[in-house]
Parts: C-alpha cells; structure tokens; sequence
C-alpha cells in the first residue's frame, strides 16, 4: 500500500517534469532500499510513466477548469455582446 501511495506521490509531484531516465533513477533508488528488484524495472518504469502522464492530464483540466471560472467571473464582452454591439452599430450608421 505504502508502496502504491509512494509511487502516487511521486508521480503527482513530478508529473510536469517526468523523464524515463528519472523514472529509471528512482526505480534505482528502490533498488537500493531493497523495494524492488531488477526483473520489476520495466514494468515499474511504465508504470511511473504512465501515472505522470494521467497526473499530468489531470492536472491540466483542472487548471483549465479553474481559469474558465474565473474568466467567467471577470465582466468581460463575451462574442455574443461583441456582436450585438455590431449590429447595433450597423443599424445607427445605416441611419446617418
């Protein structure tokens, strides 16, 4: 579980930046600590990848979602105001 929830943390914090050189590198850590064994790497490498590049996704929704509300929030011209102001324009020089 611990493990799970590492490979989580990890991939949230470097999801931006993920490489699989630094995926190679941190299965290496494990390595080390003796979480993992060598025969785990190409699964655990694809694994990493894979989870920072759904982070990553998520990530830029979520940010998308939060600057489209506060556009939203700001009092800006929205292209059906744009337009209207055209027509009515339109109509005001057709007259003079």
């Amino acid at each position: 579980m611990f493990e799970a929830i590492d490979k989580l943390m990890l991939a949230g914090l470097g999801a931006l930046s993920m490489t699989r050189q630094r995926a190679e590198e941190i299965f290496e850590e494990y390595v080390k600590r003796g979480q993992a064994v060598q025969e785990q790497r190409s699964g655990f490498v694809k694994d990493l990848l894979d989870t920072a590049d759904k982070t990553k996704a998520e990530l830029q929704k979520l940010i998308s979602d939060q600057v489209g509300k506060a556009v939203g929030k700001l009092p800006l011209a929205t292209k059906e105001d744009i337009r209207r102001i055209e027509e009515k324009l339109d109509q005001i020089l057709q007259r003079l």
